[in-house]
């Protein structure tokens, strides 16, 4: 009997199987991926599909399968007007920011804000956000956000 072999990809890397049932975890250490990182199979016109390290993956599937990793995205904490907030991105928003400080404004104010930041990474230590402007986050990064009157 002749021996199949099922071919896959790893963040553009190929490898072979002769196995019809893989195991994320199995997946991942074939392509010498930390278990600690995200591992996604890649479905052409959808949503890519979280595979946890204990899901079993069909490598039989018409198609060569496509998978990517990704570092595992961290929750850190951000200090909005004095409180701390979790956030699990690596940018922010001058519009998310605003979001955050003040979830429910009042219906049909327009109002403007102020941001400033401050003990930001190294490619914005501090600042002054504007309307659609982004800037990258650390943990406690401190953001301070103040309604003004629009003008």
């Amino acid at each position: 009997m002749k021996a199949f072999h099922l071919k896959f990809s790893v963040d553009n890397k190929m490898f072979e199987t002769d196995l019809q049932f893989l195991l994320g975890e199995d997946i991942k250490k074939m392509a010498h991926v930390p278990l600690e990182f995200d591992l996604y199979l890649v479905i052409p016109g959808f949503q890519d599909e979280l595979i946890e390290n204990g899901t079993k993956v069909n490598m039989a599937r018409p198609g060569i399968e496509r998978f990517v990793s990704r570092k595992h995205k961290q929750i850190i904490t951000i200090i909005v007007n004095g409180q701390p907030k979790p956030y699990g991105e690596g940018k922010v928003s001058y519009e998310q920011i605003v979001k955050i400080a003040f979830p429910n404004p009042a219906p049909g104010t327009e109002r403007g804000y102020t941001v400033s930041y401050s003990d930001g990474p190294l490619q914005n230590v501090e600042g002054v956000m504007t309307r659609h402007s982004v800037v990258f986050v650390k943990h406690n990064m401190k953001f301070n956000v103040t309604p003004t009157h629009r003008s």
